[in-house]
């Protein structure tokens, strides 16, 4: 009985961490802005065609999301 008690608390442990470990913050949209901003300068110096800068910036941005730790976004405002 006592072994089984302790597994179970053993694996709702785990289940509560690795749950909070999956969930991101949202990051503050001073910073999304930054990325925005950092991200359209980057496609102007690779020459993105016109058609294709939102969707560039977009994955830019969240690529920088992802990499510090933040939920990604649906859409950035250019």
């Amino acid at each position: 009985m006592k072994n089984t008690l302790l597994g179970m608390v053993t694996a709702l442990t785990f289940v509560a961490t690795s749950s909070l470990a999956d969930e991101k913050t949202v990051a503050p949209q001073e910073l999304v802005q930054e990325f925005t901003q950092m991200c359209l300068e980057w496609a102007n110096d690779d020459g993105v065609d016109a058609n294709d800068v939102k969707k560039y910036v977009l994955d830019c941005v969240n690529e920088e999301l992802t990499s510090n730790s933040y939920q990604t976004v649906s859409s950035v405002d250019i």
